[in-house]
């Protein structure tokens, strides 16, 4: 699902988290937050290695670029 559907839907907190942290990968929190608003966002997974190197969930350059245009 884009941003557009999901966005409504978050709470205060979490929007203004997606705002100031442009183009970085989400929280734990943040990811949980969008897709129990609505589902599982378009994006991609990567898979950590460990401490040193977490999974991280990126969302993709369209989601950033609606939040930027209409957040």
């Amino acid at each position: 699902m884009s941003a557009a559907s999901w966005w409504p839907l978050l709470d205060a907190d979490t929007q203004h988290w997606l705002k100031h942290h442009h183009n970085e990968a989400l929280t734990e929190e943040v990811l949980d937050a969008v897709v129990t608003a609505g589902g599982e966002p378009e994006g991609e997974f990567t898979p950590g290695t460990g401490q040193e190197s977490p999974d991280r969930y990126d969302l993709s350059q369209d989601d950033w670029h609606w939040i930027r245009d209409n957040a």
